[in-house]
């Protein structure tokens, strides 16, 4: 389920065109913006892109740098879209003076892109948090390994399982000991998809999301996905707080030694977290 904003008639002025003239002498455009969104999850301008915010980029982009394609110009204003948290954008530019060179009402370009959230179909590595604390939790995480095997993806390596205590919210009552590890995937999944069929797992394993940070009987999360990043508050990529838990961090390295959480090394987040 998703939601759309339209926001239509953003007016600005630009030189923007093919002919030498065009360079010199502002014309106006004008902007329409359709976003698909997820719905907000609470009554906060937080939980939705805003309409002007986007208008205001779309305006940056036409007063902006000079572009010779009206499609420029709109893959532009879509991409800021993009990284204000939309899933996908249909971004309309019209040009109502273009030199034509006959009568004409109007010229309009648009073009449709997806966010990276949604865009599948390019293999990507990714990253997942796997953990368990309720019930036996080495059996339950040979379960949710077994049943990722079975989606349409490549498991490339799993880490050794590590017992870690949990974490916990000041005041919260005591919870049993976590087991955990990370699997390292490749797919052509979209990280929406990918993130469904994780949660799917999750109601087979018996999750149950009754607070947060309460006890599991299977948790798995997507810490990074390969050239993905996203502040969409459904999958924010990569996720906010792996690199500040150690029972993420040191897994993965056992696996991936070499590799970078928002371009950070892990061996350098994990030396700083156990000083």
């Amino acid at each position: 389920m998703t939601d759309t904003i339209r926001i239509e008639g953003v007016r600005g002025y630009g030189a923007h065109g093919v002919l030498a003239e065009e360079k010199l002498r502002a014309q106006p455009f004008v902007v329409d913006v359709e976003m698909e969104v997820e719905p907000a999850a609470a009554d906060s301008i937080e939980c939705t892109v805003s309409y002007a915010d986007v208008a205001a980029d779309a305006l940056a982009v036409v007063e902006g740098e000079s572009a010779d394609l009206v499609e420029t110009l709109a893959d532009r204003i879509a991409e800021r879209v993009l990284a204000r948290g939309a899933l996908r954008a249909a971004v309309t530019v019209h040009k109502p003076e273009a030199p034509v060179g006959v009568p004409f009402s109007d010229v309009s370009v648009t073009v449709r892109r997806n966010g990276p959230l949604v865009d599948g179909g390019t293999i990507r590595r990714a990253v997942l948090a796997l953990g368990s604390n309720l019930g036996d939790g080495r059996a339950h995480l040979d379960a949710a390994v077994e049943a990722l095997g079975a989606l349409d993806l490549h498991l490339t390596a799993v880490s050794d399982y590590l017992s870690t205590d949990p974490l916990l919210a000041p005041g919260q009552e005591p919870q049993p000991r976590y087991t955990n590890a990370v699997a390292t995937v490749t797919t052509a999944m979209s990280p929406l998809a990918l993130l469904a069929e994780l949660q799917r797992i999750e109601v087979r394993g018996g999750r149950v999301r009754e607070r947060r940070w309460g006890p599991r009987t299977i948790d798995l999360d997507i810490v990074d996905v390969e050239g993905v990043a996203s502040v969409n508050p459904r999958l924010t990529l990569p996720h906010p707080r792996a690199g500040e838990r150690l029972f993420v961090l040191e897994p993965w390295a056992q696996i991936e030694p070499e590799a970078t959480l928002d371009g950070v090394p892990i061996a350098s987040l994990i030396e700083k977290l156990r000083r």
